[in-house]
């Protein structure tokens, strides 16, 4: 049998690579965590804008008239949330998640500008038609002067 003995003295050493491996790892889970955070953060906040964006969608598609102001503070709201992804470095798992938010800001932004468009187009006051009214042309009146035909 390998081993110690009963009531023998031990020194204990910690390798000092060990140290140095154990602090980098500390570091690199600190900034994984900070990244998390800050993409939990963003993330919450679209959220709460995309329920306003969804509350607009309605709204337009019920045909009520939406002022042009709020969807372009929504798209400023929302670029500013983007700013803040692109802002953040991260690694491992927080790419993916970086990314996925990204993209639903970016389809948020699409959704309010086609919904910008259509609201320039709904319909204020009814149905307007436009008549125009020509001048008729008399059939009973013949050319005055005959035809001439070439060969």
């Amino acid at each position: 049998m390998c081993g110690v003995k009963d009531r023998s003295k031990l020194v204990l050493m910690e390798d000092p690579a060990s140290i140095e491996r154990r602090f980098i790892q500390i570091r690199r889970n600190a900034k994984i965590q900070t990244a998390q955070r800050a993409i939990n953060h963003v993330s919450m906040e679209l959220d709460k804008l995309t329920d306003q964006v969804s509350a607009i969608e309605k709204s337009i598609s019920n045909g009520a008239k939406v002022p042009e102001v709020q969807i372009t503070t929504l798209i400023d709201m929302l670029m500013r949330q983007a700013v803040k992804l692109d802002d953040v470095a991260a690694e491992g798992d927080a790419v993916a998640q970086k990314h996925l938010q990204g993209k639903r800001v970016h389809r948020c932004v699409e959704t309010l500008e086609t919904l910008k468009i259509s609201n320039g187009r709904a319909k204020v006051g009814g149905d307007v038609i436009v008549r125009t009214l020509w001048e008729k042309i008399d059939p009973s009146h013949p050319a005055m002067a005959p035809w001439e035909i070439f060969e």
